[in-house]
């Protein structure tokens, strides 16, 4: 360029030419100084070509968009001015049949949405929509730069839904992007761009409307812009951060721990990748931020929260003021130090929260999309503050901002549930303070009355709602007396039963269910409304509820091999379907679940991962759809819905069951015994804190002596109960002595003597299935009793062992598989397949297993026994496939992260439960786990019955045998000779066989040898499950 004279015709289009060239350089590379270089280069060419040469568009076009560039790298406001200017000249001085006119107009138009961003004018929204429309319409099909100007145009619809909340709005963005794809070849270098904003709207859609399907489809469309987009690309920050919001919106609605870490993945990527002096930078760590605080609040884990307020106060630093990303730092700073005040107790982490939340609020223009949830959050924090120090003007200032949140924010926003909730709590603090007013109460039932009835918010704010107007009842009975309700307790109860299926997707898989925050919440809820149905004498209502909200997951995987006979035969394409789909879900809710890496070596295994989670996902969208299609159809409305009291009756035909119900205001044990009504026995010995405090003892004690977590090889015949550390003062048999007292004279006795006097005279021992719930579900009910401290032929017991044979089950529909019968003397007796592993690769040794096989094998004549070499994987899961029961003497594995992969270890590997589900099991029958821990479950998930018995039951087993805790390899044996001594008679002399019987007589002959009476931590542990 310097040997070409000034004056030379050509010299202007040499110096825009260069910038052109620099400007190509710059979006490869990114480089500051390239741009300021192209910039001053276009600037002097503008300068030397005057109003009326046909050039002139284009360059004042080719200078704006370079101001526009640093405008945003820098955020100077007069570059976007200058920007404007710009096009707006080269848009006069062109007429419309000129074919540089569109590309114009589409860049005015982005620069004018760009400005209503900053400013907040409406004007400038509606002057690029029309700019956009224009420039769409001046463009021919099949130009190249159609795809672009039909994805503008649809950013600028997107944003203005974001705005007034028409629907017609987004629906255009949504329509144009998805043009704006299927127009551009996967090689153009704008794909992902346009992939990227069709994923952006979807995701709007979904938070808009709820629908999950408009959710996976912008995960789908983020995943493959990331894949089409370079490393080193400028851009690939924005994607990353956009395909974490994607994720963090997913685990926000079900609750997928690993679309969280997800999240903070391409959060800290986008962060890692972007400059300080980029104006994205402070968005990217404020995301990330706020993903650290998600999962702080979720696992708890301090540092999480240190990282989150440390990257957003960054953020907060690196935002100018005045800018328009400054309110949401400092709001998102406000509600970290939130968490950090509930952490700490401490008033000034308070007092900086609210003072941030406050200029956030503040900052925010009237208008703005977000002011809706930064008063909600600053409501939020005054509160928190009302409740701590009692200061009245901060629940008068919480109550209108929360008031004005709701009334700001679009009525099918998919967070009004949550805005709905806070404003009703803040209408009960009132209530419960001396200040209470008249209206407080019918303000408060309606907020709560429209958070859990509003369709499109989070099931679990709904759930949650439905909880706090029933609490709200139940608090101030007295102020509703007289006013007609909407919904009474038991209403509002049983609308929050059916939101329990919403609340735990079919499409997440089982470690994912199981990890969620939502069972928890479901748990207190069932409790609530069966003690409110209880209360009110609807018993037959609280064992449906029961049954409805116990082991959910369990009853979810069961639900996906549910017959389809009758539908098969009226409809038989619906059941096809329906089948095909349920396998499918089935097969990859149980497949295992990996994080998604992002670094380069593992780049080619994360689409086949994140296909397998869209697949699922897709799976049980379509299996909702197929069950709403059923239930629509004649004879099909209550199709696989909850099993009514009429349906649950057969659960009882061997015997009365007792389902034990323990809440803070009352206990009661409710009995089916298959005649009359549902009888109630209240528990009034039995409170809460008291039914919780045995599960401790028990649980300290069995730590202790090292009776959890060991395996059935290191426990020795020598071990003496009083080895090892103490709990109490007291030995350990003393402890277990009084804790199967107490078992007795506060739950046991009082049931049976109701119980008692509903089976009919028999010479046999009645037989009892326990249902317990809550810290109950841990205890040992099938050995309560007193025990004298020495044995003596004087004394003798009083234990429910000399009255009644006991069962467990996890749920009444367990029960209600058909009875085994054998013919007497028939020749079709029970297959038996032995397995045993003395050696396991790995493991600690269990020899006695050999002797423990050897006697089964003695005593059954049609078994097969596998031991060592002969015990895998494969082998086993064909054996169990073509015999009746199964008898395992091996370490048991227990996962209650995911009970799915609990396992039984073999020879070349683990045989897990999801391994069983996915296999057809046609004659299971009796299976026999004698293994340590198979039936301990987990204490935090009390009633989704997280063990291996429970899952045997579940894979197809009538009947199961395991252990509550560690067993000794030495009494095995003695047990196993017992019980199948007594099945071999039961199958000689035909009609049902009863294994719970069985038992019962093995744990007899145990006890009763010499000092074993007193061995409590011996016979106890053993249990039946099922029939």
């Amino acid at each position: 360029m310097g040997v070409t004279e000034d004056d030379h015709p050509e010299k202007v289009s040499i110096i825009n030419n260069l910038g052109v060239v620099l400007n190509t350089r710059f979006e490869c590379a990114g480089k500051h100084q390239d741009l300021e270089e192209v910039t001053s280069l276009w600037q002097l060419a503008n300068a030397r070509t005057p109003d009326d040469s046909p050039d002139k568009p284009s360059r004042l076009g080719n200078l704006a968009a370079s101001i526009f560039s640093r405008f945003g790298r820098e955020g100077r406001a007069d570059d976007l001015e200058e920007a404007i200017g710009l096009w707006t000249h080269a848009v006069e001085l062109i007429p419309d049949s000129h074919v540089h006119k569109p590309g114009l107009l589409s860049n005015l138009g982005s620069s004018h949405e760009t400005r209503f961003k900053q400013l907040g004018k409406l004007e400038d929204l509606e002057s690029a929509i029309v700019l956009h429309a224009c420039a769409v319409e001046l463009t021919p099909d099949g130009h190249p730069d159609k795809p672009s100007r039909l994805n503008n145009s649809g950013n600028s619809h997107r944003t203005r839904f974001k705005q007034l909340g028409k629907l017609e709005d987004l629906e255009g963005a949504i329509s144009l992007h998805a043009r704006a794809v299927e127009l551009t070849p996967d090689g153009h270098p704008d794909k992902p761009s346009w992939l990227n904003n069709s994923g952006n709207s979807h995701q709007t859609r979904f938070e808009q409307l709820g629908k999950l399907e408009d959710l996976e489809s912008a995960i789908a469309l983020h995943t493959r812009a990331i894949e089409l987009t370079p490393n080193g690309h400028p851009d690939k920050p924005s994607w990353l951060n956009n395909f974490g919001n994607s994720h963090q919106t997913r685990f926000e609605r079900l609750g997928l721990i690993e679309d969280l870490e997800r999240a903070i993945k391409l959060y800290a990527c986008a962060a890692e990748l972007t400059p300080d002096g980029l104006p994205s930078k402070p968005s990217w760590l404020n995301n990330l931020a706020s993903s650290l605080a998600r999962r702080y609040e979720r696992i708890r884990n301090s540092e999480d929260l240190r990282n989150a307020i440390a990257h957003q106060s960054r953020a907060v630093d690196l935002t100018p003021d005045g800018h328009p990303d400054k309110p949401s730092c400092l709001n998102n700073l406000g509600t970290k130090l939130l968490r950090k005040f509930e952490q700490s107790g401490s008033l000034n982490d308070l007092d900086k929260a609210i003072t941030h939340l406050t200029n956030a609020v503040s900052l925010t223009p009237e208008g703005h999309p977000d002011k809706p949830s930064r008063l909600h959050n600053l409501s939020n924090s005054l509160r928190m503050r009302f409740n701590e120090a009692g200061n009245v003007p901060d629940l008068d200032k919480a109550i209108r901002c929360s008031t004005c949140s709701v009334e700001l924010l679009l009525k099918n926003r998919t967070d009004r549930a949550q805005k709905l909730r806070l404003l009703g709590l803040l209408f009960v603090t009132r209530l419960r303070s001396p200040f209470a007013q008249a209206d407080n109460a019918a303000h408060a039932m309606e907020a709560f009355l429209e958070a859990m009835q509003h369709p499109n918010s989070h099931p679990l704010e709904r759930l949650r709602a439905c909880c706090q107007y029933a609490a709200l009842l139940s608090e101030f009975p007295h102020l509703f007396n007289t006013t007609p309700l909407r919904l009474t307790l038991l209403d509002a109860y049983k609308y929050a039963l059916g939101l329990v299926p919403q609340c735990i997707w079919l499409g997440s898989n089982v470690r994912g269910r199981y990890t969620s925050e939502e069972l928890p919440v479901i748990g207190i809820v069932v409790n609530n409304a069966v003690t409110a149905a209880i209360s009110a004498g609807e018993y037959g209502l609280a064992l449906e509820w029961l049954e409805t909200g116990r082991a959910v997951v369990w009853s979810q995987i069961l639900q996906l091999r549910t017959p389809l006979d009758d539908l098969r035969r009226l409809h038989p394409q619906l059941a096809d379907d329906l089948y095909n789909v349920s396998h499918a879900l089935q097969h990859a809710a149980t497949s295992p679940s990996s994080s998604l890496p992002l670094s380069t070596e593992s780049r080619k295994t994360q689409p086949s991962l994140e296909g397998q989670a869209q697949s699922s996902h897709t799976y049980a969208l379509e299996y909702e759809k197929l069950v709403t299609q059923i239930r629509e159809l004649d004879g099909f409305k209550d199709f696989l819905l909850p099993k009514t009291l009429s349906q649950l009756t057969d659960a009882c035909v061997s015997g009365p069951v007792v389902v034990i119900n323990v809440h803070e205001s009352r206990s009661d044990a409710l009995i089916l015994h298959g005649v009359g009504d549902v009888v109630c026995i209240p528990l009034p010995d039995l409170p809460l804190s008291r039914a919780t405090d045995i599960q401790s003892q028990l649980w300290d004690l069995l730590r202790a002596k090292r009776f959890l977590n060991r395996s059935r090889g290191e426990m020795r015949d020598e071990d003496s109960d009083d080895r090892g550390g103490r709990v109490t003062a007291m030995d350990p048999p003393d402890m277990m002595r009084k804790i199967l007292a107490d078992l007795w004279n506060w739950i046991v006795k009082p049931i049976m003597d109701v119980v008692l006097t509903l089976v009919p005279p028999s010479t046999t021992l009645p037989h009892i299935t326990w249902c317990p719930t809550g810290p109950i579900a841990f205890l040992p009910l099938h050995a309560a009793g007193i025990y004298p401290k020495h044995e003596s032929t004087n004394t003798h017991p009083q234990a429910i062992t000399d009255i009644a044979v006991s069962s467990y089950t996890p749920t009444l529909e367990s029960l209600l598989k058909p009875r085994t019968k054998v013919t007497a003397g028939g020749t079709e007796y029970p297959k038996a397949l032995v397995v045993s592993q003395p050696a396991t690769p790995h493991c600690d040794p269990i020899p006695n297993t050999r002797t423990e096989a050897e006697i089964i094998t003695s005593l059954i004549g049609q078994s097969t026994h596998l031991e060592d070499t002969g015990g895998t994987v494969l082998a086993v899961l064909e054996g169990m496939a073509m015999h009746d029961w199964v008898h395992l003497a091996c370490h048991g594995v227990q996962n209650r992260m995911d009970p799915t992969n609990s396992a039984f270890a073999l020879y070349d590997g683990r045989l897990t439960l999801s391994m069983l589900i996915s296999h057809h099991l046609p004659n299971a029958d009796l299976a026999v786990l004698s293994a340590c821990q198979t039936a301990t479950g987990d204490e935090k998930l009390s009633e989704e019955a997280v063990h291996l018995a429970a899952g045997m039951l579940n894979v197809g087993y009538k009947s199961v045998v395991g252990t509550m805790w560690s067993i000794s390899d030495y009494i095995a044996p003695e047990v196993m000779r017992v019980f199948y001594t007594v099945m071999a008679e039961q199958v000689k002399a035909g009609g049902e066989l009863q294994p719970a019987y069985a038992l019962h007589e093995a744990m007899k002959a145990l006890r009763s040898k010499p000092g074993r009476m007193n061995e409590f931590l011996r016979w106890v542990p053993f249990v039946h499950f099922g029939l």
